[in-house]
C-alpha cells in the first residue's frame, strides 16, 4: 500500500499550481507562503555603518556644487603648485557660450563662477585665434569692433593688419611681399585677375633676387634668403637642391603672410600658386640656379599671357557669336573678361547698349563704365536696388565669376546672384564669362558655409574713400550706433540653374560640364609634368 500511494501524492503536488491560477482563494493562500520560501536578506555585519542615500539634484544643483567644490578646492590651494583646468567638452562649450551673456547681465556673478569662468575664457580665446568658430570667438571679436552676426560667426573675422614692418616679417619677407600684402588689406588690388596677376608678378621679382644660402649661412640663420643680394652664385655644387628652400622659405612664407594677416586668398591665386609650386618641383635636380631661374620666369610669364590675357581675348571671341545689332546687355561690376568682350564688340562695329550695376560697398561697376566710356560704347549706370525697372528691356546679361565649382554653381562678388535670379524671372538668358584657371574642385550649395568677411565699416560709412581704417580705429566706433551688427560678406552662390551657359576660353559650355571640363585639365597638366 505504500509504494501504490507514493505517486498520488506525487500528482497532487504537480497539480497545486494548475489549481492556484483557477482558484483565487488557492492563489492568496500560495501567495501568504511565498515569504517562507524565499531566502532571508543577509543582514549586514555589526560595525558597518551605511550611509543614507543622497537625494537626486538636478542639472543646475549638480553645477553649483560643482562650483563650490572647485572653489573651495583652489582656496585650500592657496595658488601653491598647478591648478588643473577642467576640459569642457563641444556641447559644455557651446551651453557655456549660450549662458553667457544672460549671466552677466541678469544677475552678479560669485567669485567663485567667476574664477571658472575665467579660465573657460582662456581656453575659448586659444580657440579664436586659431579658427574663431565658436560664439565665444565672435563675441571676442565683437568687443575688438568686429560686429557680426552669429549666423556668420563661424567665418573668419576680418581683422586689421598689423604693422607690416615689424621685424618678424622685415627680417624674413622681401620687401615687395610687404608692399603687396598692405594693397591687399587696403582693398587697393581687388580683381581676382588683378590679385593673381600682382602675386606671380611679385614672386617675379623675388625670383630674380633670389640667392640660396650656403651651408655656413644655413646653419646660423636662413631668414634673409629672400632679401635682395648682390651676390651671384652659379654653382649647384655649393648651392645643392635649393628648390626645397625657395618653396619652404620664399614661396610658402609669402603666400601665408597675404593669406593669413592680409586677406584669405581667393581661386585663382590658389590655383597659380599650386602651379608654381608644381612648376619649382618638377626642375631638374642638377640644373644650374641661373638656368631654373630663367625656366621659373619664363613659366610665370607664360601662364600669366595664357591663361589671363590671351583667355580673355578668346573668351571675347566666343562670346561675339551671341551679341546683335540692337542688343540692350546688362552686366554687374567689374570684370576684366567682360571688359575686353564689349570693347571687342565695340571694333566689329557691333550696334548695342550696355546697362552697368553697381552696388556699395565696392562700387567697382565704375571702372567698367570709365572703361567703356574711353572707346565711346552707349552705356547707362544704375544701382543694384534699381535693378527692376531696366530687366524689362535687357535681352542678355553678361556676369563675371570669382571661381566656378565643380558642380556647376558660380562663385562671384555678393549680389551676383540676385542679377542672375531677377533675370531668369524674365526669361533673359544669362551668359557667364570665366577663364578656365579659376575652376575649383568644391562642391557648394549655399553662401553660408564659406564666404569672406570685409570691413563691417565699408557698410556704414558715407564716404567709402575714408573706409580702409580698420574696426579698432576710435573714429570708427564712435560712429557706429550702439547694438548695431554689420556683416559685410564679400561673395555669393549663383545655382546651375540660373545660368544658361559659361563663357570660357576653351568655349561655350552648359553649367553641367564643369566637372567633365576640370577632369581634361587635370589630365593635361598631369601630361605637361
Amino acid at each position: 500500500m505504500t509504494e501504490e500511494t507514493t505517486p498520488t501524492t506525487t500528482t497532487t503536488t504537480t497539480t497545486t499550481p494548475t489549481a492556484s491560477k483557477a482558484d483565487p482563494a488557492t492563489a492568496e493562500v500560495a501567495a501568504g507562503d511565498a515569504p517562507k520560501v524565499k531566502k532571508e536578506k543577509k543582514k549586514p555585519p555589526p560595525g558597518l555603518v551605511i550611509p543614507p542615500k543622497r537625494p537626486k539634484l538636478t542639472k543646475a544643483e549638480r553645477r553649483a556644487l560643482q562650483e563650490t567644490q572647485r572653489a573651495a578646492k583652489a582656496a585650500a590651494q592657496g595658488g601653491k603648485g598647478k591648478q588643473l583646468q577642467p576640459t569642457l567638452k563641444k556641447h559644455a562649450l557651446a551651453t557655456a557660450a549660450a549662458e553667457t551673456e544672460p549671466v552677466n547681465a541678469n544677475q552678479s556673478v560669485s567669485s567663485s563662477s567667476s574664477s571658472t569662468k575665467d579660465r573657460n575664457n582662456k581656453n575659448d580665446g586659444t580657440k579664436n585665434d586659431t579658427g574663431s568658430n565658436s560664439q565665444n570667438g565672435a563675441s571676442a571679436n565683437n568687443s575688438g569692433g568686429n560686429d557680426c552676426l552669429d549666423l556668420f560667426s563661424h567665418l573668419p573675422q576680418y581683422k586689421g593688419m598689423p604693422d607690416p614692418y615689424a621685424p618678424e616679417y622685415t627680417e624674413t619677407l622681401h620687401p615687395e611681399v610687404i608692399e603687396l600684402g598692405s594693397k591687399y588689406a587696403s582693398g587697393e588690388i581687388h580683381g581676382d585677375n588683378e590679385r593673381c596677376r600682382s602675386m606671380m608678378l611679385v614672386f617675379l621679382e623675388i625670383l630674380k633676387d633670389y640667392n640660396p644660402p650656403t651651408a655656413e649661412s644655413a646653419s646660423t640663420t636662413n631668414a634673409t634668403s629672400t632679401t635682395k643680394n648682390s651676390n651671384n652664385n652659379n654653382n649647384s655644387a655649393n648651392d645643392g637642391d635649393f628648390r626645397h628652400h625657395f618653396d619652404h622659405q620664399v614661396l610658402k612664407p609669402s603666400f601665408q603672410f597675404w593669406t593669413v594677416n592680409c586677406r584669405p586668398h581667393s581661386v585663382s591665386m590658389g590655383n597659380a600658386f599650386t602651379f608654381l609650386k608644381t612648376a619649382v618641383a618638377s626642375l631638374d635636380r642638377d640644373v644650374s640656379l641661373e638656368d631654373a631661374k630663367h625656366e621659373l620666369e619664363d613659366t610665370i610669364e607664360r601662364y600669366l599671357q595664357e591663361r589671363l590675357e590671351y583667355a580673355d581675348r578668346a573668351i571675347a571671341q566666343h562670346a561675339l557669336t551671341k551679341i546683335h545689332d540692337g542688343d540692350i546687355l546688362l552686366t554687374f561690376g567689374h570684370t576684366e573678361a567682360i571688359d575686353v568682350l564689349l570693347r571687342t564688340a565695340q571694333e566689329e562695329r557691333i550696334d548695342f547698349y550696355v546697362w552697368v550695376v553697381d552696388a556699395r560697398p565696392l562700387t567697382d561697376g565704375k571702372r567698367l563704365l570709365r572703361s567703356l566710356r574711353e572707346v565711346g560704347i552707349p552705356c547707362g549706370y544704375i544701382q543694384l536696388n534699381a535693378l527692376t525697372y531696366v530687366m524689362q528691356q535687357v535681352t542678355k546679361v553678361f556676369l563675371g565669376a570669382s571661381a566656378l565649382l565643380v558642380n556647376g554653381s558660380i562663385y562671384g562678388r555678393i549680389g551676383t546672384a540676385c542679377v542672375a535670379l531677377l533675370a531668369k524671372s524674365h526669361h533673359v538668358p544669362v551668359l557667364v564669362c570665366c577663364e578656365t584657371y579659376k575652376i575649383s574642385n568644391k562642391v557648394q550649395l549655399e553662401s553660408i558655409t564659406q564666404n569672406e568677411l570685409g570691413n563691417p565699416y565699408d557698410l556704414l560709412l558715407v564716404d567709402n574713400h575714408k573706409a580702409n581704417r580698420s574696426p579698432n580705429d576710435e573714429t570708427s566706433k564712435s560712429s557706429k550706433p550702439k547694438n548695431l551688427k554689420a556683416a559685410n560678406l564679400l561673395y555669393d552662390v549663383t545655382p546651375d540653374k540660373f545660368v544658361s551657359g559659361i563663357i570660357t576660353e576653351l568655349g561655350i559650355i552648359p553649367p553641367t560640364s564643369v566637372a567633365v571640363l576640370l577632369r581634361e585639365m587635370n589630365m593635361a597638366n598631369d601630361r605637361a609634368y
